[in-house]
């Protein structure tokens, strides 16, 4: 699948068995190509979320999915968790990244949001990144990598940009909430 789109960043949510996809691997979260990116969901932007699977070597990044507002038909909105929550925040992400720089590829944007997420603690040794991800310093390293190096675009971002403050209103009984 993702070796036939090889210009593609594909985005995968890394499922919602609050298990280990290293040890228990999970598909297609499970597939590892230069173009994949697997996404883990967060309470907020503090830690995993009980129900989120994840992964050392197998989940890439965490973002929020837990309590998220979503679409729903009737032109109406509800809210639901869930790392298929987590995925789109970070595909929102890739785009914007896209949309600042074109001549990025999808293994660039990959990078791009791998190297510029907030660092926790309590995601070490549970993503491959070891954090969650930071849109405003992800979208900024694009913006750079207009007239700097890659590497050098992503080092100016994490400079210049915070880590992303957690939203002290968010109800983390919430994560009750039922998942996707």
């Amino acid at each position: 699948m993702v070796s036939a789109a090889p210009n593609t960043l594909f985005v995968f949510a890394a499922g919602n068995d609050g298990t280990d996809n290293d040890e228990f691997p999970t598909s297609p979260a499970n597939i590892r190509a230069h173009n994949s990116i697997t996404v883990a969901a967060t309470l907020g932007r503090g830690e995993i979320a009980v129900f989120s699977n994840y992964g050392k070597k197998s989940v890439d990044v965490a973002a929020p999915g837990v309590a998220i507002e979503s679409a729903a038909p009737g032109n109406k909105y509800i809210t639901v968790s869930g790392t298929s929550q987590a995925a789109p925040f970070v595909a929102n992400i890739a785009a914007k990244i896209k949309d600042t720089n074109v001549n990025l590829g999808p293994q660039e944007i990959k990078k791009i949001i791998m190297s510029t997420v907030d660092k926790k603690d309590s995601l070490k040794d549970i993503v491959k990144s070891e954090g969650i991800v930071n849109t405003s310093r992800a979208v900024r390293a694009a913006e750079l990598s207009n007239n700097y190096t890659l590497t050098e675009s992503i080092e100016r971002a994490i400079v210049e940009i915070e880590d992303q403050v957690e939203d002290k209103s968010f109800d983390f009984h919430k994560q009750n909430q039922i998942k996707d």
